[in-house]
């Protein structure tokens, strides 16, 4: 059963779509429907649609919601043209599909896999995925130096996302790492895929800290693939309201900026398309796995064949 979410005044009201012929996109970890009718809060997800009434219609599925961050991530890029170090120019980009067929396949699968973990990833206070409370996407990274025909570097400073998150997620986060991940005699602030098997996000227990110019992260605890996120912890901050200067966001000004990536082995390469031996408990060795072959075990599928609707008939 897909569920709708509405906008009214001043505050958000789901309900079942009552279509009985439309798939039930929960049936596998990587979909994420909303699978309760949970009131939406102030903040939340980004609109999508809007319903015959004029209310505006919110869908929280992998597919919805990975349309409408690269439809922000074009519109970023057009914003401001120029190449960027994934190939991608706004200025040289006419849609979406485009902008999608342009990007090389380790950088197509760090979108996937990350996009996945996040609808994933419940906010136990109302349902909803982490991927919902995204806004916008300002960076897709694969391999360092990857192209068509190789993943490029397996670790270094590509392998991730950069998006924007609101408010809602910034602060389910923020209670993630102050309860390690599980208030007492509650449920996890945030439940990682699989839901319901002891699965959280928690505060980092990396020994590097933050990546910089973050101050605070976030990290699943289950073990390889690990999800990791890096934010700011007060948004009011002066580090906050600086420019990234991060590889292709020198001059983004954001103070809920998200950074995301998975550590698919033991010296925390991120990288979906590289093969892994170091992925076992106590890093020991097991046999040589892709990155994608390692989540498609742990999680279930990112929907590798995923295409953005724009792309439908191209």
């Amino acid at each position: 059963m897909l569920v709708v979410c509405a906008l009214g005044v001043g505050a958000w009201s789901c309900g079942s779509s009552g279509n009985a012929d439309v798939p039930d996109e929960a049936a596998g970890p990587e979909a994420g429907a909303l699978e309760t009718s949970t009131p939406m809060p102030e903040g939340g997800p980004v609109p999508d649609g809007s319903t015959s009434d004029g209310a505006i219609a919110i869908v929280d599925t992998s597919s919805a919601n990975r349309d409408r961050l690269l439809a922000t991530y074009l519109a970023y890029l057009k914003a401001n043209p120029g190449a960027q170090s994934n190939g991608l120019d706004g200025s040289k980009l006419a849609d979406v599909c485009a902008l999608w067929r342009t990007l090389v396949p380790s950088a197509q699968a760090v979108y996937l896999t990350l996009t996945a973990r996040l609808q994933s990833s419940k906010i136990s206070a109302d349902g909803s995925s982490m991927l919902a409370h995204v806004t916008k996407l300002y960076r897709i990274a694969g391999g360092d130096g990857a192209t068509a025909v190789d993943p490029g570097q397996c670790g270094g400073d590509g392998n991730r996302l950069f998006l924007s998150m609101d408010a809602h997620l910034h602060d389910a986060l923020i209670a993630a790492s102050t309860n390690k991940g599980q208030p007492t005699g509650g449920a996890p602030d945030i439940a990682d895929v699989p839901i319901g098997a002891g699965s959280y996000w928690r505060d980092s227990h990396d020994l590097g800290g933050s990546h910089a110019p973050f101050d605070i992260s976030d990290e699943t605890e289950n073990g390889a693939p690990r999800g990791q996120v890096q934010y700011f912890e007060d948004p009011a901050s002066a580090a906050a309201k600086a420019p990234l200067d991060r590889t292709d966001l020198k001059t983004l000004v954001d103070p809920y900026t998200l950074e995301v990536d998975q550590d698919y082995d033991c010296p925390h390469d991120s990288n979906p398309a590289c093969a892994y031996t170091s992925y076992g408990s106590l890093c020991i060795p097991g046999p040589s796995k892709k990155g994608t072959e390692l989540y498609t075990e742990k999680y279930g599928s990112f929907d590798p064949t995923w295409q953005p609707a724009d792309c439908a008939g191209k």
